[in-house]
């Protein structure tokens, strides 16, 4: 018979409170940090004891406090859940760095059409202050060997 999910949640709850040496009472400040109200440590006790069922803002609350997706609570198999976790993040990755690639692309264009227009004038120099501020600020500059690793290569006429 398959354990419940309550059965679970309290299982894992302690397992991955104590992987972090985290008391119980801190748990509780924790879970009480979040949620904006008083939790008395004898309550994460008696649910990792199965004495007290969990309350949805309260399982919640604790996978936050313990940096975890709920998921991880509720599975009897953590590594299968971040392994299936991973693959979702990897072929995340690989979409955002399609999108990025197109943006990337576009914004060479616009440059190279702004230059035609303007006689070869840098771009750059025709924002308003700010605005070029603003862009510098949210955009960082391609100078480390980690940033050349991930960062495609602009091609020719970049």
């Amino acid at each position: 018979m398959n354990p419940l999910p309550g059965d679970l949640f309290a299982r894992r709850l302690r397992q991955e409170r104590e992987r972090l040496s985290i008391s119980q009472a801190e748990l509780a400040r924790r879970i009480a940090k979040i949620l904006g109200i008083n939790v008395d440590p004898s309550a994460v006790t008696r649910i990792e004891q199965q004495t007290r069922a969990v309350r949805l803002d309260e399982a919640v609350a604790a996978a936050e406090a313990l940096d975890l997706p709920l998921t991880l609570l509720l599975s009897d198999d953590p590594a299968a859940e971040s392994e299936a976790r991973l693959q979702q993040y990897i072929a995340e990755l690989a979409l955002a760095q399609r999108e990025w690639e197109k943006n990337r692309l576009e914004v060479q264009r616009l440059f190279r059409a702004i230059q035609a227009l303007t006689g070869g004038a840098d771009p750059q120099t025709l924002l308003d202050p700010r605005l070029r501020d603003a862009i510098d600020a949210r955009v960082p500059a391609e100078s480390s060997e980690d940033d050349k690793i991930t960062s495609p290569d602009p091609g020719p006429g970049a």
